[in-house]
């Protein structure tokens, strides 16, 4: 039918070739979420609440720490306090809330950039160095004009770092040790 004699719907396209394609249905951020990001949310959640907490504890120590007097005391009383106490509380506050900060930073940080574990972290950051071309022209002199045994330092320190991160290949671990 069409229009012109009072349908209420357009007639449907006789071809295929005028049908529109159908995109395809989107997923929800939900569904477009890995297991490994939803464990980094969870520990980002978990170091944020740990930070809320730390905090909430240490304003809380805080404001018992305060010295109001009654109505009828002098200002300038001093209330009686323990100094080894009141040491041991500050350290262990001060500990409790860098912790959980770093934490909180550390955990942001790995989901801002989708970073899992430690060799990953590893891989990033060798490619954002490289990325940033800090092999200079005076690093390669320092290279060239290095001392024989600050060398020999360096390659051992080096074979021995290559040896902490088990994913490499045995063939690269033997083509260096060559």
């Amino acid at each position: 039918m069409s229009l012109a004699m009072g349908a209420s719907e357009p007639a449907a396209p006789s071809s295929p070739e005028q049908v529109p394609p159908v995109p395809p249905a989107k997923k929800s951020w939900r569904q477009r979420l890995t297991p490994e990001r939803k464990k980094l949310f969870r520990n980002f959640l978990f170091a944020t609440t740990a930070t809320y907490f730390s905090v909430m504890i240490t304003k809380r120590a805080a404001l018992s720490r305060r010295h109001v007097p009654s109505l009828f005391h002098h200002n300038n009383y001093v209330p009686k306090f323990n100094k080894y106490q009141d040491g041991i509380q500050a350290v262990t506050l001060g500990t409790l809330l860098s912790c959980s900060t770093f934490a909180m930073g550390v955990t942001g940080v790995a989901l801002v950039f989708n970073i899992n574990n430690a060799q990953e972290f590893h891989a990033a950051m060798r490619k954002y160095v490289r990325g940033l071309g800090l092999q200079t022209e005076l690093s390669k002199k320092l290279e060239k004009n290095m001392d024989p045994k600050a060398k020999e330092l360096e390659d051992a320190i080096e074979n021995f770092l290559s040896d902490s991160f088990p994913n490499e290949k045995p063939e690269v671990q033997e083509k260096k040790n060559d």
